[in-house]
């Protein structure tokens, strides 16, 4: 074979898409604000280990995926740092890196005037 003949397919990784924003959950009766990242364009199969997701050094407090395993939203009690790669995992192994650009002053932010007087904010980056 020459090298002429290889044929170099398409990487699907390209295809996932990242949205970023803060959003409010209930924790324990009491109202959480999150970094949300809403992973899209890829399979997230369900597996018994926990999912996770890390941007730099930060690990998503939990990550939820979709029913048909056709997202995955990544939740963070801190404010992620910029980074030009994320990974997805399980456990403590990480499955697939994405090149998506995660900067931090581009998420979108909740009014916090506008949140219950009781809610929990994103703790400080350690």
């Amino acid at each position: 074979m020459k090298f002429e003949d290889i044929v170099r397919l398409p990487d699907p990784r390209r295809s996932v898409k990242a949205e970023v924003r803060e959003v409010v959950r209930d924790v324990q009766e009491r109202p959480h604000v999150f970094v949300r990242v809403r992973l899209t364009g890829w399979h997230f199969p369900q597996r018994a280990p926990e999912p996770f997701l890390t941007i730099g050094r930060a690990v998503s407090a939990f990550v939820l995926i979709g029913r048909e395993g056709t997202s995955a939203d990544a939740y963070f009690d801190i404010r992620p740092p910029a980074a030009e790669r994320v990974s997805f995992g399980y456990g403590k192994v990480v499955s697939w890196d994405f090149d998506l650009a995660i900067e931090p002053g581009r998420i979108e932010r909740l009014d916090r005037g506008q949140l219950p007087r009781n809610y929990v904010d994103l703790r400080e980056a350690t």
